[in-house]
């Protein structure tokens, strides 16, 4: 991840800042006109936190604090409602290999994300990325992406008001 706005402490250290991503689809019964909505959970490698000493002065999360000034918001909710209601980051954009194995999610001072999806993907998230042309991101330093308490890990997180969240347009090229 690569900042120029000067949210990290160390430009250098931003450019080692490793993030490892799951991709997910959420989807709610009750709303089968938004369809199944394709999201990456992303997870930096290390955790940056900022704080003063006033009593009571809660730490601020300077990846998350970063994001926010590049148009990020706070998730409150997990529904697919919520997810396409976010901000579309006007300078950002996702690109997909053609066999969907490889995304870079660039932003607008370096790349965001850079990996191989190989077999992580859930059946039904490029017909979800293709149908809408946005990929949801959610960022959070608070979560695990590994084992079954994923998704309980990234809802106390959400709970805490440590995930935040955008959508990206994607495009596939070679």
């Amino acid at each position: 991840m690569a900042s120029d706005s000067g949210g990290l402490p160390d430009p250098a250290l931003a450019d080692g800042v490793t993030i490892w991503a799951a991709p997910g689809l959420v989807t709610d019964a009750a709303r089968p006109d938004l369809g199944a909505i394709a999201a990456l959970t992303c997870v930096p490698s290390v955790s940056l936190h900022a704080s003063d000493d006033h009593p009571g002065a809660d730490p601020v999360d300077l990846i998350a604090s970063n994001l926010l000034g590049q148009g990020f918001a706070l998730l409150t909710a997990f529904d697919p409602a919520t997810l396409v209601g976010l901000p579309i980051l006007e300078r950002w954009v996702g690109a997909l290999t053609p066999d969907g194995r490889r995304l870079t999610v660039l932003e607008p001072a370096g790349v965001l994300y850079d990996g191989d999806l190989a077999t992580a993907v859930p059946a039904g998230w490029h017909d979800a990325v293709d149908r809408r042309g946005l990929l949801v991101l959610l960022v959070s330093s608070d979560a695990g992406l590994r084992g079954p308490g994923q998704v309980t890990s990234m809802d106390a997180a959400r709970r805490a008001g440590n995930v935040v969240a955008a959508q990206v347009r994607i495009q596939r090229h070679p």
